[in-house]
């Protein structure tokens, strides 16, 4: 594989999986300062207050990505870290270590990314409904403009959202990330709709309060649909398994759902007609106000399934051989991801 001669190689992080100083300077809680606290919840009782600690420990581990080369860092600002209640007051010791963080990457010669929402939720916006509540797209929105004033002077490229699959579909689908629920189909379909639009509020107001011009993007991830073989009957048994809508009750990992209206300023036909039962009102102006250009596409790949054109004309999976590559995860090693994917 090769790479174009601007490819960035970078890592990234978020803020609960390695910040710690989780009750300290100020900072408010999160979704998942209280979800990890709940017994039997996390594997044996662990919790990120204290995690990598970088909040204290950053200049080291600056020192450590400058060691290997790398040329950017992509980091999360835990929302509640700056604005406590999630709206309102300013914590000032919050926003001072991003300053700090962003000045020591700069001297180091490494590209900030800022993503503004990696899964942190304020708690005191979950307690008014969080995701499920329409006034989230415009807390969300004063947050993004807040970031904007306050690092982009020197930070100029940011993600609005990372992951929405699981925030609302392993958050309030399958109660496996914090806050841990299983709520009914259209709660959750509701919460992906205030998310798009609170994504779009979000470009909106780092454009408003950019101090200069600015790369906004988007990450939703992906399991990849790759064909088993470089046969065109197979790549278009992929492809249409990437982008087909997945039943009812697996929504939530459909790739079309959460990039069409980004992108194409539409949700997917398919996804329109097979989940119409639990879809709230969706009008022209939401669609519109939804694709707010964005200046870059982030895919966040992990690995995938090798498919191919069945007899009947439809996708059909091709088994994995016998010990096939599995990472310390168990998850398999899929490199054609990498390819297939983009």
């Amino acid at each position: 594989m090769s790479f174009c001669k601007d490819f960035v190689w970078g890592a990234a992080s978020s803020s609960y999986q390695v910040e710690g100083a989780a009750g300290e300077d100020g900072k408010g809680l999160d979704i998942w300062d209280v979800y990890c606290k709940e017994p039997g919840k996390i594997y044996e009782g662990q919790t990120g207050d204290v995690a990598c600690d970088h909040y204290h420990r950053y200049p080291e581990d600056v020192a450590l990505m400058k060691e290997m080369g790398l040329q950017a860092y992509r980091f999360s600002v835990n929302w509640s870290r700056v604005l406590p209640e999630g709206t309102g007051r300013v914590n000032e010791k919050g926003i001072a270590f991003y300053d700090r963080l962003i000045d020591a990457l700069l001297e180091a010669g490494i590209e900030p990314y800022i993503t503004l929402y990696h899964w942190e939720l304020p708690y005191e916006l979950y307690k008014k409904g969080g995701w499920m509540n329409e006034e989230i797209v415009e807390w969300f929105g004063a947050y993004a403009g807040l970031v904007a004033e306050r690092f982009s002077d020197r930070v100029k490229h940011f993600i609005t959202l990372n992951e929405p699959q699981c925030f609302v579909g392993l958050g309030f689908v399958k109660g496996e990330h914090a806050p841990g629920l299983k709520c009914p189909l259209r709660d959750t379909f509701q919460m992906a709709h205030n998310a798009m639009k609170a994504h779009r509020r979000a470009v909106q107001m780092l454009r408003a309060h950019g101090k200069g011009p600015l790369r906004i993007g988007y990450a939703p991830t992906v399991g990849v649909a790759y064909p088993a073989t470089d046969r065109p009957e197979d790549v278009e048994a992929a492809r249409r398994q990437l982008f087909a809508s997945p039943e009812p009750d697996s929504w939530h990992w459909s790739v079309a759902w959460w990039s069409d209206p980004v992108l194409l300023g539409r949700y997917p036909e398919d996804g329109l007609e097979l989940y119409g039962p639990w879809l709230p009102r969706i009008t022209e102006a939401d669609l519109a106000l939804m694709s707010e250009p964005i200046d870059f596409y982030a895919q966040n790949i992990y690995n995938g399934k090798a498919f191919r054109m069945g007899a009947d004309g439809k996708a059909e999976e091709v088994s994995r051989h016998e010990g096939f590559p599995r990472t310390a995860n168990y998850w398999p090693v899929t490199p054609e991801c990498l390819y297939w994917g983009p």
